[in-house]
């Protein structure tokens, strides 16, 4: 989330010229027909993609949430229609719990991951990444009357910390925060609201889902008191689209459409709709 036409498989050299010199020379025409058959075969496996399923957590406005009608919105939906648009593919979204959502795409039950995950050498071993889209800033966030801005692990020491599970927050907390209390919920709603109750102290999250909680649902409860420096090896460049590793051509396409949706202005005029600030991250 701060945390998706088949690939076709190059033939070996010797493999596609030696057997039709080989047919053309033993069998003559027949050899010649059989040979153009199987590579026509092998050029029909790869997939002309013309409807993509893309799977999202909807519950991390403002990049992806479910509105009072229903429908699936947010900053991610509009510029993965966009994508969309551009590679002239006919899209659906599908809504999925983020602890489940690589096994998902994995099993097949959509194409695509495109639900603010970020690129982590970890799941870059499952799972293939299209070019990175938007980088944010993680932060900490605690109660409004909280008056400390520091967050050091010393500071920190003996406080419970809620985040999302499965995330590059909850990596950050469990290698740098082994002295607080970290507590893991499966929405990042979950730990902005127990924080707005007072059930816990400290909050991380992506800097605008923080934001928009505060703004949006928290009543003044709380305030943004440190932002986090992204580590490479923890957070990584930023967010990506993630696809099975067989869907390649699917990613290509993807990047292309990203590239394009750079030089257009397209995703400038998203984001200006959505933020006041840039997240394009380049």
């Amino acid at each position: 989330m701060e945390m998706p036409s088949r690939e076709s498989y190059p033939m070996p050299v010797d493999w596609l010229c030696t057997p039709e010199a080989s047919l053309m020379n033993s069998t003559g025409w027949w050899g010649a027909l059989a040979l153009a058959a199987l590579l026509a075969t092998s050029a029909a496996a790869a997939k002309e993609w013309k409807m993509v399923r893309l799977g999202t957590d909807a519950t991390y406005a403002p990049f992806e949430s479910v509105d009072p009608s229903g429908r699936i919105v947010g900053f991610e939906i509009d510029y993965a229609m966009a994508l969309c648009a551009k590679m002239k593919v006919t899209c659906t979204f599908q809504n999925q719990d983020w602890d489940g959502i690589i096994p998902a795409l994995l099993a097949g039950k959509f194409d695509v991951i495109f639900s603010s995950m970020n690129i982590t050498a970890e799941r870059a071993r499952k799972v293939l990444f299209s070019d990175m889209y938007y980088a944010t800033t993680p932060v900490f966030a605690a109660a409004a009357g909280n008056a400390s801005d520091d967050v050091s692990p010393a500071a920190l020491e003996g406080k419970t910390i809620g985040t999302q599970s499965s995330t590059i927050h909850a990596n950050y907390l469990e290698t740098f925060y082994e002295n607080s209390t970290i507590k893991l919920y499966p929405t990042q709603d979950e730990p902005n609201l127990d924080l707005a109750s007072g059930r816990i102290d400290y909050v991380v999250g992506d800097s605008l889902v923080e934001a928009d909680f505060i703004e949006k649902k928290g009543n003044g409860c709380c305030r943004v008191v440190a932002r986090i420096k992204r580590i490479d090896e923890i957070h990584g460049p930023g967010v990506g689209a993630a696809f099975r590793p067989a869907d390649a051509e699917l990613k290509d396409m993807f990047n292309k459409a990203i590239a394009e949706a750079d030089a257009d202005g397209t995703f400038n005029r998203l984001q200006a709709r959505y933020f006041k600030e840039d997240i394009r991250g380049k």
